[in-house]
């Protein structure tokens, strides 16, 4: 028996990385997964995933940043599942760039999925839990970003600083309704989102990020569905309004310098750019329909 047999999960971004992750390990534990995404195909692979666990699996299309798909969502995935136990708000952007040149949308995109949506999910998911009357369990996917920034990346830490400490907020509030609230802080994980940081398997970035990590490896999307299952599980019953970091000790590694541009890692790099763009142009006209 899993540490939350019989319980139904709400997951946001669960088409792949952390929330697939997340969606996988939370039915190994007993749970039906509501999967909601924008990306179609990724969560009826997530699905897949978890139908092959011997669990329930409601993939529903929903926009984190549209109040009325959230709603929806909710509403839906706990009459297909019949509860509505936890929720898990991951979907998140990352759109690069400096404060003399990072366009407008750029930064309106990161705030309305990151930070809005994380709201729209916690607000959606502590009304279901509070009219059902059963309690229930919210995290949300904050990152390293939201203590450690610099240039290029201020615009995402903002946002994930943002979640950490509306968590704090929530947590007073749902608290007497049995309803917990935490955030995670992850470091480098190997997710799609995080591919230009974590590089290749075997190229020469994941290379340096594992020299710099105290643990010797990039994390992965399990790892974090660990520390969710934790926090979802009844040991965890007396923590709320937590900010939890796993970056396997990154935060405290030295930085690494810039390569040079003929440098594999610079190399490396470009590619995984242009890739990360053809993704980012697959899915923007999704991201814009709110």
């Amino acid at each position: 028996m899993g540490t939350i047999e019989g319980k139904v999960a709400f997951i946001t971004g669960a088409g792949s990385g952390i929330g697939r992750g997340a969606a996988v390990r939370l039915a190994r534990e007993g749970a039906d997964i509501a999967i909601a995404d924008i990306d179609l195909e990724g969560a009826n692979e997530t699905a897949e995933l978890v139908r092959e666990i011997g669990q329930k699996a409601h993939v529903v299309s929903m926009n984190a940043a549209s109040q009325r798909q959230v709603d929806d969502a909710v509403a839906s995935s706990a009459a297909a599942l019949g509860r509505f136990d936890i929720a898990v708000a991951n979907a998140g952007i990352a759109r690069a760039g400096s404060i003399l040149d990072l366009q407008l949308k750029d930064w309106q995109d990161q705030v309305d999925i990151n930070l809005t949506g994380v709201f729209l999910t916690a607000q959606a998911a502590a009304r279901k839990m509070v009219e059902l009357k059963n309690g229930g369990r919210i995290v949300c996917m904050a990152s390293l970003a939201a203590e450690n920034t610099g240039a290029m990346s201020w615009a995402y830490s903002a946002t994930k600083a943002g979640v950490r400490i509306m968590v704090r907020g929530w947590a007073q509030e749902l608290g007497p309704h049995g309803i917990t609230v935490n955030a995670i802080g992850p470091g480098i994980i190997e997710t799609p989102l995080a591919s230009m940081l974590a590089g290749r398997e075997d190229g020469e970035i994941r290379k340096q990020v594992d020299e710099r990590t105290p643990v010797g490896r990039v994390g992965q999307p399990s790892d974090i569905a660990g520390l969710i299952a934790f926090l979802c599980g009844p040991d965890a019953s007396f923590m709320t309004g937590s900010y939890l970091i796993m970056d396997g000790g990154l935060r405290d590694a030295r930085a690494g310098g810039m390569p040079d541009p003929t440098d594999p890692r610079a190399v490396e790099a470009m590619e995984l750019i242009q890739q990360e763009g053809q993704r980012r142009q697959r899915l923007q006209p999704l991201i814009d329909e709110r």
